[in-house]
């Protein structure tokens, strides 16, 4: 599938999608994709050839992600 005016796309809970529409391959105008890390890392791509590459797109993830992790602890009293 190819979306060369993409401009936003938003995804949360879609874990069966493993890959997005090609774009156009210029950098200027990247899609912004607001989205989980952990999905945006594993999704599947086919490369630059086919305008289908991590690097044509602007990934921006929730703020859950940019906070850093508290260890699992279990506190007794």
């Amino acid at each position: 599938m190819s979306a060369p005016n993409l401009e936003t796309v938003r995804i949360r809970g879609c874990w069966g999608l493993r890959c997005l529409p090609a774009v156009s391959g210029s950098t200027t105008n990247r899609p912004k994709v607001d989205c989980e890390k952990d999905w945006w890392d594993n999704l599947e791509w086919e490369g630059l050839g086919a305008k289908h590459d991590p690097s044509l797109y602007e990934p921006s993830h929730s703020r859950y992600y940019k906070k850093a992790h508290l260890p699992r602890v279990t506190v007794l009293r």
